[in-house]
Parts: C-alpha cells; sequence; structure tokens
C-alpha cells in the first residue's frame, strides 16, 4: 500500500512541476531540485520481459500479484523484471515507475543501465 501512496504521490507532485513549468514567466527556469528524473527510454527497455503463461508463475522473489497497482497477475499478462533485485511488475506499471523515478519500487535499489565491459590487463 505504501508503494501505491508512493507512486500515485509522485505522479500528483509531476503534474503539478509540469503545471508550474508551463506557467513560468519567460526567462524563469524552475528549480532544478524539484525536477524528478526517472530512466531513460532505452535502460527501461534493455530490461528482461515476458508474457505469463497459464502458471501465473512470475520469475525471481515476486508474489502473485504487482506491487504497484496491486492487481493480481493473470495468464498472457506482459511482466518486466529489473536485473538488480529481480523484482517484477506489469510492465505498463514499472515502466511508469521507472520513468519518473530511478529505484526499484520495492527494494529501492538503483537499478544501473547496461554496461560496457572493460578488460583490464595486468600486464606492465
Amino acid at each position: 500500500m505504501a508503494c501505491y501512496a508512493s507512486f500515485m504521490y509522485s505522479r500528483s507532485n509531476t503534474a503539478r512541476i509540469a503545471a508550474a513549468q508551463h506557467s513560468t514567466p519567460t526567462g524563469m527556469s524552475p528549480d532544478p531540485a524539484t525536477v524528478m528524473m526517472g530512466l531513460d527510454e532505452s535502460t527501461i527497455e534493455s530490461y528482461q520481459k515476458l508474457e505469463l503463461g497459464e502458471s501465473r508463475r512470475v520469475p525471481g522473489p515476486n508474489e502473485g500479484s504487482c506491487s504497484i497497482c496491486l492487481s493480481e497477475y493473470k495468464a498472457k499478462d506482459t511482466i518486466r523484471c529489473i536485473p538488480e533485485c529481480s523484482h517484477c511488475f506489469h510492465a505498463d506499471c514499472i515502466d511508469e515507475w521507472l520513468r519518473m523515478n530511478s529505484t526499484c519500487p520495492l527494494c529501492r535499489n538503483s537499478p544501473s543501465p547496461p554496461s560496457t565491459v572493460l578488460v583490464m590487463s595486468t600486464d606492465h
């Protein structure tokens, strides 16, 4: 319930910020400390997405319902999993969350963008 309340609070703040930005007089910029930053679309899309089968079994340490919308998972629902913590949610729910927030709604870990592997030589 706390996650849902936090999500709804974030959505209302985002709407207020957008309205304030549209009404800001020319030459004045909004306070950057109040703008919420989420993940970019390419990072969100890089996270695993899958369709649930008839068993409705969700991989990882997940319950039988989406912690964002609180709806039970159904067969053929599309879910997305955050790689670092393996928490999964309805794809539409977590996509919207991650556009506004850069942390997992359950554990608050910050998902990191896909990284390139650097090979370092130990030869001197």
